[in-house]
């Protein structure tokens, strides 16, 4: 059995998760991506930020802090889930691929810095993170189940629906990243853009979202008129999460980016590919265990 404090701490982690793209997003929106101007140090003379490099050294470092903390997290779940290891290995391992994205990240993000934010190395930045929320609202889900598949109902096609919603999800981020690239905000006024049209790559960002829409409200009708329970809530809150983000998009887009907007817009992002997971995930359904208090589970 999952404890509740397991299911809390999975929650931790999908937030923390979200948290660093919206802390990496504060840095480049505030001009602080060079505030600390090597790597792993703030500067070649010190480890952390001072008050004499300013309030941008703050900025980063404080960046570089949350990612210490979410490795710190990872390592606090992976203790909590030992005794389940055999029993729920699929939990256990989720964490550690988690915990495992920490130092990788950390490394790219010290070639951002030694390449001064160039734009290609920031947007592989930015993958890998949008991946791990992916994987830990995953891994919040799974500690609501008892691992056990059912049988899915013959010949019902939301599953490969669910699929091309994750698909054209993963399709907006990256085109999401190039836009950014593009755009005004390139974190220090001695980064370099990617060239891209920002007009064009903007528009290729908003087509994919499009055709997410139209393949979830298809998705939606088809899951109340099959009885597919366990989809419809989740459908519901990605559509949401979906129109939400289509009208922060087109007024930033309108209003010339500015920055409030394109951090809300970066939360929602977070929002866009937990709901998609959820959606799949739940086109496969599992046991449940009967002591478990789904209203907890806003992804579920």
């Amino acid at each position: 059995m999952v404890t509740k404090k397991i299911r809390i701490a999975a929650w931790a982690m999908l937030i923390a998760q979200a948290g660093i793209i919206l802390s990496g997003g504060i840095v480049r929106l505030t001009g602080s991506g060079l505030g600390c101007s090597d790597w792993p140090k703030c500067t070649p003379d010190s480890l952390v930020a001072t008050r004499e490099m300013g309030i941008h050294s703050y900025i980063e470092f404080g960046n570089r802090l949350l990612a210490v903390a979410l490795a710190i997290l990872g390592v606090c779940i992976a203790l909590m889930l030992w005794k389940h290891r055999k029993k729920r290995p699929d939990l256990f391992w989720l964490n550690i691929g988690l915990l495992a994205i920490v130092p990788v990240q950390a490394v790219v993000g010290g070639i951002t810095v030694w390449t001064k934010l160039n734009p290609w190395v920031v947007a592989g930045h930015f993958v890998p993170s949008a991946v791990a929320v992916g994987v830990a609202a995953y891994f919040v889900r799974r500690t609501y189940d008892t691992g056990i598949r059912l049988n899915a109902k013959a010949a019902s096609p939301l599953p490969a629906l669910g699929w091309i919603i994750l698909g054209l999800a993963a399709i907006i981020v990256v085109f999401g990243v190039l836009t950014t690239g593009a755009g005004p905000h390139s974190g220090s006024t001695i980064s370099t853009r990617n060239n891209l049209d920002n007009i064009w790559i903007t528009r290729l960002h908003a087509a994919p979202v499009w055709l997410l829409v139209i393949a979830t409200i298809s998705a939606l009708v088809i899951a109340r008129k099959k009885a597919q329970t366990a989809m419809i809530a989740p459908l519901i809150v990605l559509l949401i999460v979906e129109i939400a983000q289509g009208i922060i998009g087109y007024v930033q887009y309108f209003l010339g980016v500015p920055e409030l907007l394109v951090a809300l817009h970066m939360v929602g992002l977070s929002a866009t590919i937990a709901a998609s997971v959820a959606v799949l995930d739940s086109a496969y359904p599992r046991s449940t265990d009967a002591s478990s208090d789904r209203s907890l589970s806003v992804v579920s």
